[in-house]
């Protein structure tokens, strides 16, 4: 039941009665091929991109939406191109979340089983009217080409069904084979790799987790300042010995050298987080991994846009700010190529020229109300007007109800 509130709720506050066009003109744009224009304009119609340029380039069509974007940056819509098997994509609120923390479109693994026959048909869904993930499924066998570059070219004896046992087995069993690896080897195999034309999903939060203890950012974005949210992380803290922990250290160390060998040839390195931390707050902190481990704020990016929909097969839709792709971008308050945590500021989520205000949605799907994610002044007053409007219409009735009482006693 809650499920189908939410629906009616959300096919309400996206407009989906209009499709009208959308406008959004003023920022910074980052479109993700390398180029940026300031003072620019991006137009939506019928869910793709029309035009991408100045002002003076792109004519606002009738009846259009226009959002006054002037002081922000855009960027494409984030993706993540595995967040784990299908069935987890089923948790309302996590589709959430990862949704309004900016991730547009998600890789998840099925069985080959039809995916809308499942429970999940609401989240798992290609609807721009949804605030929730557009899901890109692929079968077991193509999980392979994430340990690609890393297992089959790396000079150990990790096999990828080492990858099927238990989590920490896994995790201890492959850290542990970077330290027995001949780092001559590893750079050579790193380079061939590149130039072979492989890509590289290193999740390396993951592996950043289970070498340290896990600290939250600093500046967290507000959607994330929940107890929830911390008990997830909490929740998924890694349990390993003093020892384990000492040589998954030492072990970072070296897969950040061989993605840094692997990126500098040329090779492509995407974004993967397989449910690390937070959804939403997983991707943010992978593209920092990518920086740590030598990628600029700029080339991190890429890694969660262009080069995440190459892997996925759907840069000809997505990864982008181009026309003719799906509307599906992010109005950030910073500028993410002077620093990469600046994808965290994520003011609106664009899917398919449908705007979504994150804190206003969240706000709606809590399950505790009164735990407001925003103090922004304007729904402060919004509120208030809207609390005065019920006192005086309350004492309003109760006059009206003593003068109809004072009438009838005379």
């Amino acid at each position: 039941m809650r499920k189908i509130a939410v629906l009616i709720f959300v096919l309400i506050i996206s407009g989906c009665v209009e499709n009208k066009p959308l406008v959004v003109s003023g920022a910074t744009l980052i479109d993700g091929t390398g180029g940026s224009i300031d003072d620019s304009r991006v137009i939506v119609v019928e869910q793709h991109i029309t035009c991408v340029g100045s002002a003076a380039e792109c004519e606002v069509p009738p009846g259009s939406d226009i959002l006054d974007a002037t002081g922000f940056w855009v960027i494409p819509g984030l993706i993540d191109v595995h967040i784990g098997p299908v069935e987890m994509v089923g948790d309302e609120r996590q589709a959430y979340l990862r949704f309004l923390l900016g991730v547009t479109t998600a890789g998840s693994v099925t069985d080959g089983t039809e995916v809308l026959e499942t429970d999940t048909s609401i989240l798992v869904t290609d609807d721009h009217r949804l605030p929730v993930p557009r899901i890109v499924p692929f079968e077991e066998p193509r999980t392979a080409v994430f340990e690609k570059a890393v297992l089959a070219t790396s000079p150990t004896d990790i096999d990828v069904a080492v990858l099927k046992s238990p989590a920490r087995d896994s995790m201890v069993l492959v850290m542990r084979s970077w330290l027995k690896a001949d780092v001559a080897n590893l750079t050579d195999s790193a380079r061939l790799s590149a130039v072979q034309g492989a890509w590289l999903a290193p999740s390396l939060l993951e592996k950043e987790r289970w070498a340290r203890p896990y600290r939250l950012p600093h500046g967290l974005h507000r959607l994330l300042q929940l107890p929830m949210v911390t008990q997830a992380i909490q929740d998924r803290m890694p349990d390993r010995t003093e020892t384990e922990a000492r040589d998954m250290t030492a072990a970072l160390e070296v897969f950040r050298a061989f993605i840094r060998e692997f990126h500098e040839a040329g090779g492509s390195v995407v974004t993967a987080t397989r449910g690390a931390l937070t959804p939403g707050l997983d991707i943010h902190e992978e593209m920092r991994a990518l920086v740590s481990a030598g990628l600029s704020p700029e080339e991190a990016l890429y890694a969660g846009t262009r080069e995440a929909a190459e892997a996925l097969g759907i840069s000809s839709s997505r990864g982008t700010i181009q026309v003719g792709k799906l509307g599906d971008f992010l109005i950030l308050e910073g500028d993410p190529r002077l620093d990469i945590a600046n994808t965290q500021t994520v003011s609106r989520v664009v899917k398919g020229g449908v705007l979504y205000d994150p804190p206003t949605i969240f706000d709606a799907l809590l399950e505790e109300p009164g735990k407001r994610v925003t103090g922004s002044g304007l729904r402060l007053a919004i509120s208030s007007i809207a609390l005065l409007a019920t006192l005086v219409f309350l004492w309003s009735a109760i006059v009206r109800h003593r003068r109809k009482m004072s009438q009838s006693r005379l």
